[in-house]
């Protein structure tokens, strides 16, 4: 409270400086800005849709929103949107639309008069030669055919150098930031021109989207082009593994390999099993063929030399053979079924016959060596001969086939191994083409995700054209006028912090640290003189107020002594305004002054103890005494103590 106080004070004390100063300092300022330009503010609210957009990933199950990712997302977006990239091509389209729509007589929405007179009367004339009226596109085209980097280059000057419409330094100052942790960005900008600040940024909505897709889709792209070449390499690849495949299969007469040597093995162990019983047949038949010639051999060697006979055995022979082929081969192969078994077999048996009854005329003997009947070992031997020369046909075909097995054996060996060889190959590949169509697939997702992504980037509240100026003009004059007050407040506070001066009663019992009784003003020169009387006659009174609790007139009178450390502190003039006012009021007071007396009694001052001991002080209320300062003579302890306050 009583710093309050002390600062009220201080405040209406200076108060000609603080309220002086500030009025012309607010004056300079409204002086100074009577000609600051305009300012036009637009700005725009893009959704991004990077945390909350839908993308093919998030409909995915376990699908989590990352939110690095999300606020990485959102800094590169920004970073794209603030890129120099991003910035060019806005400032060299809105120039083009300036040359081209701007009206040098007339204010429109795309650039004011005088501002479209200031950016014409600089171009050079060869660049005026590129804005071609029908088309924005195409003059931008030329201005970027035209650009070369060199400072005396008027297009790459124009984004380069410091105009404040087209350069970086200027478009730099769009402010774009993110809304709180949402999906939007909010993006602000101010001009001179509101056409200009208007067209800014409706311009940089379009482009920062077009950079976004082609910095995005850049990459992908390139991921994509790559999987598609390998995707179509390996399926060339594929294509002619499974082509030669095929055709070493036609040409090796393969349609299943597995199947088709299992079936030469099947057939191989089959007709092992088939050459053992016709083998065994045909021992047992040549053993009994032999024998019985041992016992007949004249009749045998009489129907042996037999033309006829011979040549039956002959066609017997050729007729087993064929029977045989069609039995054995018949049943596992595709031949000619043309030829009738069952007529080969009736010629064989007529022919059986036939040799039955040539051996039968021609038999001559009726009885061997033993006296056995030789019809009985004639047609034992004939059955026995007939039947080793239908077994000897059967080997000799059975022969045939295991050669044929054996050939096939030889023949199928080296296809395995390169059939083998070629499935290992064709399965390698479609496992590689499998993993690149794969990541092709992800690729493709990602980049609709992208697409989907930069489909998401509209603005939901859109650049909007400024018909009023914001006004910094107030503003500016307001801080003027502000920070005069609170720098003049400031400096004399701070005065005041370290001024040790005691202006007053509650400063110098600040100072002090002590109790102050009461405080006198300094006198006026000029303001307030005429008061100076009475504020003198109310700071007494104060005093002499104060000084009467500390009295106690029973115990004898009152001394009071008056100290300072130095002379010419005003000690002469409390006592004599003290005893004027307590006189007035009928008290008795008596006014003692060492300096006055000290030739007289500077012994008797000096080992006193008591007042009365060099006064005569019985008969007073009130003895005020100023004693000499400090510097200059001690003050005896017992004077001190004695009094009833110092």
């Amino acid at each position: 409270m009583d710093f309050l106080h002390q600062l009220v004070k201080m405040i209406y004390r200076r108060r000609y400086w603080i309220v002086i100063l500030p009025l012309f300092t607010t004056l300079l300022a409204i002086y100074s800005t009577r000609n600051i330009p305009k300012t036009y503010e637009v700005n725009t609210t893009i959704y991004t849709g990077i945390a909350s957009g839908f993308t093919i990933e998030s409909g995915l199950e376990g699908a989590r929103v990352d939110w690095s990712s999300v606020k990485n997302g959102i800094d590169n977006l920004i970073s794209i949107i603030m890129s120099k990239s991003t910035l060019r091509n806005v400032s060299l389209r809105l120039y083009a639309q300036h040359m081209i729509y701007g009206d040098s007589l007339r204010d429109n929405n795309y650039i004011t008069a005088d501002n479209f007179r200031s950016i014409y009367r600089i171009t050079p004339y060869e660049v005026r030669q590129l804005i071609d009226k029908s088309s924005v596109d195409k003059t931008i085209e030329n201005l970027n055919a035209y650009e070369r980097s060199s400072p005396k280059n008027f297009v790459y000057g124009l984004f380069n150098w410091y105009h404040r419409h087209y350069s970086y330094n200027s478009l730099k100052d769009i402010v774009v930031k993110r809304v709180l942790d949402s999906d939007m960005i909010d993006i602000e900008y101010s001009a001179d021109d509101p056409g200009v600040a208007y067209h800014t940024l409706l311009l940089l909505n379009s482009e920062f989207v077009k950079q976004y897709e082609v910095l995005r889709f850049g990459q992908t792209n390139s991921v994509i082009d790559y999987f598609r070449n390998e995707l179509s390499q390996l399926e060339k690849r594929l294509k002619s593994s499974e082509d030669s495949l095929t055709l070493y299969n036609i040409e090796k007469r393969i349609i299943n390999y597995s199947e088709q040597t299992k079936q030469v093995a099947d057939l191989s162990a089959k007709y092992a099993l088939e050459y053992m019983e016709v083998q065994l047949a045909y021992s047992s038949a040549d053993a009994a063929v032999s024998n019985l010639e041992k016992r007949i051999d004249k009749q045998i060697k009489i129907i042996q030399n037999n033309t006829q006979f011979t040549e039956k055995i002959r066609e017997m022979a050729a007729l087993s053979s064929q029977i045989s082929r069609i039995e054995l081969i018949g049943r596992d192969s595709i031949i000619d079924r043309g030829i009738s078994i069952g007529s080969l077999i009736k010629q064989r048996q007529d022919i059986e016959s036939e040799l039955r009854d040539i051996t039968s005329s021609i038999n001559e003997d009726k009885f061997t060596k033993e006296g056995v009947a030789s019809v009985t070992f004639v047609e034992e031997w004939i059955n026995e001969y007939l039947l080793r020369e239908k077994t000897r046909a059967q080997l000799d075909v059975i022969n045939e086939i295991v050669a044929d097995l054996q050939d096939e054996y030889t023949y199928f060996s080296p296809i395995g191994s390169t059939l083998k060889r070629k499935e290992r190959i064709i399965d390698f590949t479609e496992k590689s083409y499998l993993a690149i169509l794969e990541s092709l697939n992800a690729a493709l997702m990602r980049q609709k995700t992208l697409q989907m992504t930069s489909a998401n980037l509209k603005p939901i509240d859109p650049p909007l054209f400024p018909i009023s100026p914001s006004s910094k003009r107030r503003i500016i004059i307001l801080i003027v006028f502000g920070s005069t007050i609170a720098f003049i407040a400031g400096f004399f506070a701070f005065l005041e912090l370290f001024d040790r001066t005691i202006r007053d009663k509650f400063r110098a019992e600040r100072l002090i640290g002590t109790t102050v009784l009461g405080a006198f003003p300094k006198k006026f020169l000029f303001q307030y003189k005429r008061y100076n009387a009475e504020y003198e006659k109310i700071a007494t009174n104060t005093l002499a107020n104060s000084i009467i609790p500390f009295l106690n007139p029973k115990e004898g009178p009152d001394i009071i002594n008056f100290l300072s450390v130095e002379d010419g502190t005003g000690k002469s003039r409390l006592t004599r305004l003290l005893y004027d006012y307590w006189t007035d009021r009928g008290l008795k007071i008596r006014v003692i002054s060492w300096h006055d007396e000290e030739p007289a009694i500077s012994r008797d001052y000096v080992i006193s103890q008591n007042l009365s001991n060099i006064y005569d002080i019985d008969n007073y209320d009130i003895i005020l005494v100023e004693h000499r300062a400090l510097l200059k003579s001690a003050v005896p302890a017992g004077l001190l103590k004695e009094a009833s306050l110092n």
